[in-house]
């Protein structure tokens, strides 16, 4: 990764494309949703420390393609519960940027899942923003627009409202990370209750935000020194009945499961990346074999590892037990074999085995999660202690 001199790139992009500061300007150039950037960001007010955030492009998600995963995590204040770990969807199109969704964890450590089949319109293209008249008197000649934001969230429900948005002004923003020029100010009403204030600095993205609850400033801005592997999401699911986990990456499977094809199964709203199968030649990853336990020898599992030492030995020991179905369903980085330490840029996934003939585990980036299914019987594996047994790319 290479850093970005940030006061001399929000420098260059200062007057491109600006014709005046009353009149319509593109906003595409506002958040650029580049593969491999990385930002870093520390809080003025809240309960979180720090967060460090990297773009994914290539996504899926709410049946809709080409989109930007932004996955954040974050780091809370001592003794302080707060939002962890997040990743929000959008794309970039011809008229404005789109939020479509996605999944994370509350500061009350519930997993939940956003899908937005009618996506929020944040960031409208063109855009003339209006004039800050000066300390205390507000804004002139704000530009707005609204969103009719629909879909289901998986703790609150159906989701059906309107949100809406101004174009407050152009202002100059200061950050650990920078001074900024014309940055775009958006205030949010997203939904009923909750409005946001967020500052868009051009060739960068989110500089600053501010709420009811916290104030984040970027600290760091890093754009990737070589070709980022492709990124794509491993999707958790539930079956009641059999009380078995399961994971893919596979968007057929993903599908069928999703509608029903496959019955039983529900999406638990978790899931974390990982590198794309047929990425054979990521510097550092390492394949993820999957087996099938044969319903004959009652397990109607699946067992998936990261280890080449671990793969070949269930084939080679239980031939009429496991069934080999993939060598390859997509590609993790290995953790350290006596720490269990992840390499730089990369997040521990847990492995639960629930310690029953039918033989299944469950893999989460939560250690809570971790927790709780220790506590309900189940074995931690993988390396160091506590035990990891794969990394997911951040």
């Amino acid at each position: 990764m290479k850093r970005i001199l940030l006061a001399s790139l929000a420098g260059a992009f200062a007057v491109n494309g600006f014709a005046a500061m009353h009149g319509p300007m593109m906003s595409t150039s506002y958040f650029p949703l580049i593969d491999g950037a990385r930002y870093e960001y520390v809080f003025a007010s809240g309960p979180r420390l720090s967060a460090t955030a990297v773009m994914h492009t290539g996504q899926t998600w709410a049946g809709s393609t080409q989109l930007a995963g932004f996955h954040m995590t974050a780091t809370c204040k001592p003794a302080t519960p707060c939002v962890e770990d997040t990743t929000d969807f959008f794309r970039m199109d011809a008229d404005g940027m789109r939020y479509f969704g996605g999944d994370g964890r509350t500061a009350a450590h519930v997993n939940y899942m956003t899908t937005l089949m009618g996506p929020e319109w944040l960031l409208k293209n063109p855009v003339s923003p209006g004039t800050m008249m000066g300390a205390g008197m507000g804004f002139q000649g704000a530009e707005s627009w609204q969103a009719a934001v629909s879909g289901m969230h998986s703790v609150a429900g159906e989701q059906h409202h309107m949100s809406s948005y101004q174009a407050l002004a152009l202002e100059t923003v200061t950050t650990p990370a920078g001074t900024f020029g014309n940055a775009l100010h958006i205030r949010e009403q997203r939904g009923p209750g909750y409005t946001r204030d967020v500052w868009y600095a051009p060739g960068v993205g989110m500089v600053r935000w501010t709420d009811d609850l916290e104030e984040g400033l970027l600290s760091a801005f890093t754009m990737p020194g070589q070709p980022v592997p492709p990124v794509t999401r491993a999707v958790e699911y539930y079956h009641a009945g059999l009380d078995h986990y399961f994971m893919t990456a596979d968007p057929a499977e993903i599908d069928a499961l999703d509608t029903g094809q496959l019955h039983g199964w529900q999406r638990t709203g978790m899931g974390f990346n990982v590198v794309a199968g047929s990425a054979s030649t990521a510097a550092g990853t390492s394949t993820v074999c999957r087996y099938y336990g044969r319903p004959g020898a009652g397990l109607d599992s699946h067992f998936y590892s990261a280890s080449p030492e671990e793969c070949a030995a269930v084939g080679r020991n239980w031939p009429e037990q496991w069934m080999l179905e993939s060598s390859n369903v997509f590609r993790v980085y290995l953790p350290d074999a006596t720490t269990g330490a992840c390499p730089p840029g990369t997040l521990p996934i847990f492995r639960a085995w629930n310690r029953r003939s039918d033989a299944n585990h469950r893999f989460t980036m939560d250690p809570h999660v971790q927790s709780a299914m220790m506590a309900g019987g189940h074995a931690a594996e993988g390396y160091g202690d506590p035990p990891v047994a794969m990394c997911s790319p951040q």
